[in-house]
């Protein structure tokens, strides 16, 4: 994939900038056609077992028929609950995790049929930054040898001083000095440890990174730091995320398109600003009500979702949302909904561009 010109650098506010949220919307015309990932119905079951013989007595369905797009230069937020599986969706993408069903295209290439060694180069392409880096980055390890291990292991750099310039470089696109790179993690703030995973993914020079909550153990101006910083590196580099996340006040500012997870499933997927205006599916609805909002003169439409979560091990039959909806009705709890085509031609939306599962939308 050939990449824009990198432009100079420019320092992250304390606020998401213009700069940080250029990603927002970002790139235009056929390379936001550029369909780089291609998810079909992924499956990721883990089996219960019990007794002495450790028999398989079922399984939790922690991913159950997900479908998504990720385009190239553009962000998808994959938003859910905690136990929802988005996250289980990030590892099932890599085969950190081993997957029982579906496809998964990266460039064409099936992930899930390639054979181990020719999977490996794919991943150079595909990287992700794990949420806690105290748990991600090897803490006997200095900065630089951190950064360093991706380039040894793909084979960049004809020798050591090579991948050493490529390390200070990565450093410095992401707001660090390279004068760090003989320190050990633990020598670093929660903010500045997060920018280190950021540059172990962007040294192999990735066309994707799966951002797993990459911001959620921050604080809130650390936050908006990392998020323009995402965004700069988007708008430079032409990166695609796939952006995992609890919190829906941080998807509006890089998200392009946004699929909010239930229970192992996709239950909305839309372009972020209509599906914020308004949103389709009771669960996203109630979501978004739950968002603090800065203004208060904001209408707010008070949704209540009733009760806790069903187990994954054993979700409920129908709607898997129907036992918390407080518009169920008839069908619900009798057979799945479709994804059914919800987009507004008359707010400018075609009708494929977004869908809910939802028997509401039912033609």
């Amino acid at each position: 994939m050939s990449r824009p010109t990198r432009r100079e650098e420019t320092a992250a506010g304390a606020g998401v900038t213009e700069a940080g949220a250029s990603a927002e919307r970002g790139t235009e015309g056929a390379q936001a056609e550029d369909v780089l990932l291609r998810v079909r119905d992924l499956r990721t079951w883990f089996p219960i077992r019990k007794g002495l013989l450790r028999k398989v007595v079922g399984h939790v369905r922690a991913v159950d028929g997900v479908s998504f797009d990720v385009r190239a230069g553009q962000t998808l937020a994959l938003v859910g609950e905690s136990g929802c599986g988005k996250t289980t969706v990030g590892r099932s993408l890599l085969r950190l995790v081993p997957v029982a069903g579906g496809s998964v295209h990266f460039r064409g290439r099936d992930l899930l049929a390639l054979p181990e060694q020719e999977l490996r180069p794919v991943r150079r392409s595909l990287q992700m930054v794990f949420q806690d880096p105290m748990t991600s980055l090897n803490p006997r390890m200095r900065v630089r040898d951190l950064v360093a291990e991706g380039l040894q292991s793909f084979g960049i750099g004809a020798n050591e001083a090579e991948r050493t310039e490529r390390v200070a470089e990565v450093l410095r696109r992401v707001r660090l000095s390279p004068d760090h790179m003989r320190r050990f993690p633990h020598e670093f703030s929660g903010g500045q440890r997060q920018r280190i995973g950021i540059a172990r993914a962007l040294a192999v020079e990735p066309e994707l990174i799966i951002c797993d909550e990459a911001v959620s153990a921050l604080d809130v101006s650390i936050q908006a730091q990392v998020l323009n910083l995402l965004g700069e590196l988007q708008a430079d580099l032409g990166l695609a995320y796939l952006f995992i996340t609890h919190d829906l006040s941080v998807v509006r500012y890089l998200a392009h398109e946004v699929a909010v997870m239930y229970l192992g499933q996709i239950v909305e997927h839309g372009p972020t600003e209509p599906l914020f205006a308004l949103p389709k599916h009771p669960y996203t609805q109630g979501l978004l009500a739950a968002v603090p909002s800065a203004d208060p003169s904001a209408r707010r439409v008070a949704v209540r979702v009733l009760g806790d979560v069903p187990s994954p091990a054993d979700p409920p039959p129908g709607c898997r949302f129907h036992t918390r909806c407080p518009e169920r009705f008839e069908p619900c709890d009798k057979r799945m909904p479709e994804p059914y085509p919800v987009g507004d031609p008359a707010a400018g939306e075609t009708a494929e561009g977004r869908y809910a599962r939802c028997f509401l939308y039912e033609p």
